[in-house]
């Protein structure tokens, strides 16, 4: 299927003055001079879902186009992914079409193959089977932007691990009652694995970053803006979504890190991929294998939670290298939020408050749009307090309205809420193999896994990750 993206609010709509952007973008930086006091605070998600966010964007969406070009007509942008959340960057083509991926030993029960980290036994840290596969040091996986940094690249490999994990289960004889007629394990090991995900997403992952009303209000009123009929193919996403409001995940990105009990706190910028896409590189070494307690946590001092959604980015992720861009090119890039905001208004995004009108959201006072005064003058005298460019609008509207229980920055506002749920919701309701589709009355599995003598369903990432990583216990399952 080809796939290309479209519009929600019409346009193209008028783009503001780029030297604008470039001087919003420099106090886009987390420092002392822009933060100003804000402060860090509230009911926040824990950090594996900012990066379940980014990797679930990387399921739905590649567009390659640069940021030279980037005013071509969405119209006409390729979208090298089927708009669906089927997990095409794990699976690739699956064993047929992408067999470098997988163990093909055992036609019809294919696994995904794991590569070994480095061991170092002085420090009595053991090889586990926690990296990439790599060939000729060249890592193997579906979707090179997913091994675009460490976190992003662990959690990949969880989703080979739990595949993995699965098909080892239904060789075993459990969760029979799941296999289709005529399915190979395989096959019913990857629908498994994709419905599972499509379960986080719904159920967790939406819960932590919609405003609670606006998902209520879509559930019983249906959506008002992107709303595909059931089976339909959906041939393009929206790139007030794609460029936009799903990019509010930059804001939620830490400076650093605690990765695992050997190395503690890390640094964003050590975290990051130092070589090109697809160029060899060096087993991932043993004390670096995220530990994955620490960033699926609701609670604890170690425990990593996300930063407010606010209009700062932190300055690893401002300042990152070339070899991080999802298009590699030798110059370095600008920062990231320059990107962001030129190629906005580049593709014609509408401004927040004209999208605002045309969703009927309530939008911020020009009063708003800034921190504070200093912020308001700067926007007033660029005229961005009434007409601010999209990304920016959504990020501190969710700074000001973005309420789950205690305070503004929790989850996006009324207008990012609605636009990033109705476009997931969207993508997954017409998916004729979702699983709500499929069977309304499915739940995901049920086992017992992680030292629990206790059969427990696998039904948040906290537990898929643990039920995944416990490939090699001999432990019932039910």
């Amino acid at each position: 299927m080809v796939s290309h993206y479209s519009r929600l609010f019409g346009g193209p709509f008028a783009g503001h003055d780029e030297m604008h952007l470039r001087e919003l973008s420099m106090r886009m930086k987390d420092i002392p001079e822009n933060r100003r006091g804000r402060p860090r605070r509230g009911d926040l998600a824990p950090s594996a879902f900012v990066y379940l966010g980014q990797f679930l964007a990387h399921d739905v969406t590649r567009d390659e186009t640069n940021l030279e070009r980037a005013s071509a007509a969405p119209e006409r942008t390729r979208n090298f992914h089927a708009p669906r959340l089927n997990l095409e960057s794990v699976y690739g083509g699956g064993p047929q079409k992408s067999p470098d991926l997988y163990d093909l030993s055992e036609s019809g029960n294919e696994t995904f193959l794991l590569g070994n980290t480095e061991g170092m036994p002085r420090k009595k840290i053991l090889s586990t089977l926690d990296d990439f596969c790599r060939r000729n040091g060249r890592p193997l996986l579906a979707d090179d932007r997913n091994d675009q940094h460490l976190i992003l690249a662990q959690l990949h490999v969880v989703f080979l691990q739990f595949h993995n994990r699965v098909v080892d289960c239904l060789k075993g004889g459990a969760f029979s009652d799941q296999a289709f007629p005529d399915e190979t394990i395989f096959e019913t090991a990857q629908r498994l694995v994709v419905w599972h995900y499509q379960w986080i997403v719904r159920n967790e992952f939406l819960k932590w970053f919609i405003l609670p009303e606006v998902l209520a209000d879509i559930e019983k009123h249906d959506p008002r803006l992107f709303k595909p009929a059931l089976g339909e193919e959906i041939t393009a996403v929206p790139v007030e979504f794609t460029q936009a409001a799903f990019r509010f995940g930059h804001s939620m990105v830490q400076p650093q890190y605690e990765i695992n009990q050997w190395i503690g706190l890390v640094r964003l910028s050590e975290l990051i991929r130092t070589t090109r896409p697809g160029e060899r590189g060096e087993s991932l070494p043993a004390n670096r294998v995220v530990d994955w307690d620490r960033f699926t946590r609701t609670w604890g001092g170690n425990a990593n939670f996300a930063e407010n959604i606010d209009t700062l980015i932190s300055g690893d992720m401002f300042n990152l290298p070339a070899s991080a861009m999802p298009i590699f090119s030798k110059a370095s890039p600008p920062p990231l939020p320059e990107m962001t905001l030129l190629r906005g208004s580049r593709i014609g995004l509408p401004s927040g408050q004209e999208a605002c009108q045309a969703a009927g959201v309530q939008s911020l006072t020009g009063a708003q749009i800034g921190f504070d005064d200093d912020a308001n003058e700067f926007l007033g005298e660029r005229g961005m307090n009434m007409r601010t460019p999209l990304w920016y609008y959504l990020l501190r509207e969710a700074e000001v309205l973005g309420v789950r229980k205690f305070r503004g920055g929790e989850c996006l506002g009324p207008l990012g809420s609605r636009i990033a749920a109705e476009v997931l919701l969207g993508v997954m309701n017409a998916d004729p193999k979702h699983y709500l589709n499929v069977d309304s009355n499915w739940r995901p599995l049920t086992a017992v896994f992680g030292g629990s003598s206790e059969p427990r369903r696998l039904d948040s990432l906290r537990k898929l990750v643990v039920f995944a990583k416990d490939r090699h216990r001999s432990e019932s399952l039910s």
